[in-house]
């Protein structure tokens, strides 16, 4: 999950990251931030694609308001949760479609509630941050294909990559919406999304590449191929 914390003052940079630190081991996953301490050096960054957005309702030069306006104009979508010490302020944060809104201090439990609310609305599920070779990365959970295992480790095949996930098969389908992928074999993680067809031994994906299908799991998998169509009027594949 990606993370911007806008705010001028750095020393609230290091407290709110410390309460995160928190949650994100608590919770196991993973958390990546960039720091600005002020609006303008967001609005140049936006194309970063933030997931969450920590946005400091006063700030010098632009104010958190006209930053989020700004933000918006660019069709951000990111979740803005303000971070102010007045409470009369959440009225004019509803103008930019805020997420949510905290009184400083921060308050530990109200921090936590708002992530935990966050994940369940399934604003965050749209895409993963893996830990790979090259460092940190952000997937768009669309554009994943398959993975298939390698050993203690994993490959992601995306619409035009393949990546070394240094985690299990079974830790990448945790991080996934059960709803658009299934397990079809010990070794293939499938999406539903990109599947064109299928047969009792395996799958067809509409870039032509294949996984297993499990005799155990095949009557599973379509049901939940079916569900996966009916919920989003999707063709029926070939069988």
């Amino acid at each position: 999950m990606k993370i911007a914390i806008c705010d001028d003052n750095i020393i609230l940079h290091e407290y709110l990251k410390g309460f995160l630190e928190e949650y994100s081991a608590c919770r196991s996953i993973d958390l990546v931030y960039d720091d600005f301490t002020s609006g303008a050096d967001l609005i140049a960054a936006s194309g970063n694609n933030y997931d969450m957005i920590f946005m400091d309702y006063q700030m010098n030069g632009l104010d958190g308001l006209e930053t989020s306006r700004r933000l918006r104009q660019k069709n951000v979508k990111s979740a803005i949760i303000f971070l102010t010490s007045y409470v009369h302020v959440v009225f004019e944060t509803f103008e930019v479609d805020a997420y949510r809104f905290l009184t400083k201090p921060i308050d530990r439990e109200r921090l936590f509630s708002a992530m935990d609310d966050f994940l369940r609305s399934g604003k965050e599920s749209s895409c993963i941050v893996i830990k790979t070779e090259d460092g940190i990365r952000r997937i768009d959970t669309p554009d994943i294909v398959y993975a298939e295992a390698a050993g203690k480790y994993c490959y992601i095949r995306t619409t035009d990559d393949n990546i070394l996930f240094r985690a299990t098969l079974a830790d990448l389908e945790k991080m996934l919406p059960e709803d658009q992928f299934f397990r079809t074999h010990r070794s293939y993680l499938a999406s539903l999304r990109h599947i064109s067809s299928y047969n009792p031994a395996e799958i067809v994906f509409d870039n032509k590449e294949r996984a297993l299908i499990s005799k155990l799991r095949l009557s599973a998998f379509k049901e939940a191929f079916l569900a996966y169509v009916r919920r989003n009027n999707s063709p029926r594949p070939r069988i």
